[in-house]
């Protein structure tokens, strides 16, 4: 008998799941999926994999392929403000009721993995699921019970032992950038990293992978020259080498973007404008940030796999979707005069993008900062490339655990040489620097997606 929950109790179930240290593995959500009946089979799935922007390719791939007439599910995290943001349905996010609904029905299966008289208890020693893999079985419930033609399926962390890695039928996997993150769990290299994402790629499949920049290059710069013929600079060849070997062992296919033809025309705080070999026409993309010109450019290569393998996906659909992405706290413009831009960058490859966009739309403009960020990401580095445009900091203490006081970012950063004050709560950061500003000035937030939601929750902007 399911264990019905209202919206309140769902949530509240949710944030009392013991946080305890869990053995690596795919066996409990295997087994959560199995008594649930196996909903994620019978789905087709888009697996998306990386370090950055794993999200912003997932949003464009959902524009895309919804203006194709697909009904598509996009699963994907974190979430900004409400849990119902990581699993969503033609472009809606699911409803309280709903979501409780399939809540309550995976609480109900997990409760009886962990009875006493479960075989699976004996053999496993069977731990309670974690948050992720309650969500995990969740949508694939939501999924199933809305007939989605297609499930762009976003990967929590790594890849080889992330719970969404329990998929079988797998139109397709996509590699984003590799950089450093979560170390402690991945490893301490690029390539250690990589081989935990290539986890993804299974026997068979057709794969594409982002291209992976040298450190300290910028993708775009070697615009004209296809990846796989620039000898050097470009590619990151052990990352590349990870990649390559992974689908060789599993007789996948591998698929890498082409930066032949491309250009970028135009660019300002209403999108940017570009051409490339993938179409006869300029493309107009919705999202600023000449990082999103890259992830765009893995989106196109996914989208001519994907209509090789049967997809109908017209050329308009890939033109209008690109056009109308938008994707929350992704170098999202909140505010005109001043301009105010939130990013989710939140480790030292995202700042280095998101400083690089900065700078290239705003040639020679210093940057007020409203900064937090995690204790146990690389600050210096990440320090370091805000400090080659920065006017000024404001810091915030992100809602977490691992987060790096605010108020000790800010002493660090009056000791740098800048000028630095502290706040308590995000509204009273965006309120000063507003205030402090003049019209032609640029506010960018970022550091931690912790503080994102609450930044954004500031503004008068849609879900």
């Amino acid at each position: 008998m399911i264990n019905n929950m209202n919206y309140t109790e769902a949530l509240q179930y949710i944030k009392e799941i013991p946080w305890t240290s869990r053995k690596p593995g795919l066996h409990r959500i295997k087994a959560l999926l199995e008594a649930l009946g196996r909903p994620d089979k019978g789905l087709k799935f888009i697996h998306v994999a990386g370090t950055n922007g794993k999200g912003s390719v997932c949003a464009m791939l959902d524009a895309v392929l919804r203006t194709a007439g697909y009904r598509v599910g996009f699963f994907t995290s974190p979430h900004l403000i409400k849990y119902n943001e990581r699993m969503k349905v033609n472009g809606q996010e699911i409803g309280d009721e709903d979501f409780a609904a399939v809540i309550s029905e995976v609480d109900t299966a997990a409760k009886k993995l962990l009875s006493p008289d479960n075989a699976i208890s004996d053999q496993e020693e069977f731990e309670s699921p974690s948050e992720f893999e309650i969500l995990t079985a969740a949508g694939m419930l939501y999924f199933k019970q809305q007939k989605c033609d297609i499930v762009i399926l976003e990967v929590g962390l790594g890849g080889e032992f992330d719970s969404t890695n329990v998929i079988e039928d797998k139109e397709l996997a996509v590699i984003t950038p590799i950089g450093f993150d979560h170390m402690a769990i991945l490893g301490n290299t690029l390539p250690e990293i990589a081989s935990a994402k290539a986890g993804i790629i299974k026997e068979n499949c057709h794969v594409v992978c982002a291209l992976q920049a040298a450190l300290g290059k910028n993708v775009l710069d070697f615009a004209g020259c296809p990846a796989y013929k620039v000898e050097s600079g470009l590619q990151n060849r052990e990352v590349m080498e990870v990649f390559r070997n992974k689908c060789l062992e599993t007789g996948a296919k591998l698929h890498i973007p082409t930066l032949t033809r491309f250009k970028k025309i135009s660019s300002g705080i209403d999108g940017q404008v570009f051409s490339s070999a993938y179409s006869d026409k300029p493309l107009t993309l919705g999202l600023l940030g000449d990082y999103q010109l890259t992830n765009t450019l893995t989106v196109l290569e996914a989208a001519k796999v994907l209509r090789k393998n049967g997809w109908d996906i017209p050329e308009e659909a890939v033109s209008s979707g690109l056009k109308n992405v938008r994707w929350a706290a992704r170098f999202e413009v909140l505010n005109r005069k001043p301009v105010f831009i939130l990013d989710g960058a939140h480790n030292e490859h995202g700042i280095n993008a998101a400083v690089d966009s900065l700078m290239s739309l705003f040639p020679g403009k210093k940057i007020k900062y409203i900064l937090g960020i995690l204790s146990d990401k690389n600050i210096d580095a990440m320090l370091s490339k805000l400090y080659t445009n920065a006017d000024c900091f404001i810091t915030l203490t992100p809602e977490s655990s691992r987060a790096l006081a605010g108020e000790s970012l800010a002493e660090r950063l009056r000791n740098d040489g800048y000028k630095a004050v502290n706040f308590d709560t995000p509204k009273e950061a965006v309120e000063h620097a507003l205030k402090n500003a003049s019209e032609d000035d640029v506010i960018c937030s970022l550091g931690s997606l912790y503080l994102a939601g609450n930044i954004r929750d500031c503004f008068k902007v849609n879900p």
